[in-house]
Parts: structure tokens; sequence; C-alpha cells
């Protein structure tokens, strides 16, 4: 019962991480509908931190805050790339963790359907996250190009 107890905490913190890095995207996002998108998905992780530490017995919302030495702090001088690079790694680390306590054997029901929802919606983001990512990429690159090509002259 400890270790499932600790591991919700655990949970419960990659959850705030992956929604704090969510919020500084959006911070960043100039599209409307992206930043939407962005602010209901963190919203969803604030919720599911907020589920999970309730769970593994941890009051109020200021528990699940990791100590300021342990704190990673989004790379905000990395530009949009970065934060967006950095918010696809939250939520890989959140999908690998849910993924990690659903191998394990829980009793449970509710409980791992509640992972397994959560799980999925890890999976999603970061899958949306990492496209999002290579599109950015992709047009920065053809940025790139289209400056370095001289023009051409008749």
């Amino acid at each position: 019962m400890e270790a499932l107890t600790t591991a919700l905490a655990r949970l419960s913190l990659h959850a705030r991480r992956c929604a704090e890095s969510l919020a500084a995207v959006a911070a960043v996002a100039t599209e409307p509908q992206w930043r939407a998108e962005l602010a209901y998905r963190a919203n969803l992780q604030h919720c599911a931190a907020a589920e999970l530490a309730a769970r593994a017995g941890i009051p109020g919302e200021d528990a699940n805050d990791a100590p300021a030495g342990l704190r990673e702090i989004p790379p905000f001088l990395a530009g949009k790339q970065g934060l967006i690079d950095f918010a696809a790694q939250q939520a890989a680390r959140a999908a690998a963790a849910y993924g990690d306590l659903l191998r394990e054997p829980l009793d449970d029901v509710e409980l791992r359907l509640l992972l397994a929802h959560y799980y999925r919606g890890a999976t999603e983001l970061q899958r949306l996250l990492e496209q999002r990512a290579m599109d950015l990429d992709h047009s920065h690159s053809d940025e790139r190009a289209a400056h370095a090509t001289p023009p051409l002259h008749r």
C-alpha cells in the first residue's frame, strides 16, 4: 500500500510538471486555437495531478510542488521550439510513469481505469506535441532555406 501511495504521489508530480510545461507553451503560442488547446490540456493535467494527490493522501495543491531544487524549469530562452520539446518530454515522462504503474497488479478497478484514461491522455498529448514540434521545425528549415538561397537574376 505504501508503494502505491508513493507511486501515486510521483504520478501527481509528473502531471503537475506536464501542466506547467503546457502552460509555458500556451504563454508563447500565437495561434488562438493552439493556445486554447494547450490551456485545456494543461487544465486536464492539473485535474489529474489533484486527483492523484488526493488518492495518495497528499493534502492541498501545494503538497504536489517539488522542492525548489528539484523543480525543472521550462527552457524559456530556447524559444517556442524548446518549450514544445520540453512539454513533449514531460508528457512522455508522465505516460511512462502511468504505464509502469499499469503493469503492476492493482486491486482497485476504478483506479486502474483512471490511470488508463490518464495514460491515453498523456500519450495523445505527447504525439500532439511531437507533431507540432516537427511542423515547427520544418517551417523553420523552409524559412532558413529561403533565406539561404540567393535571388536569381536573369
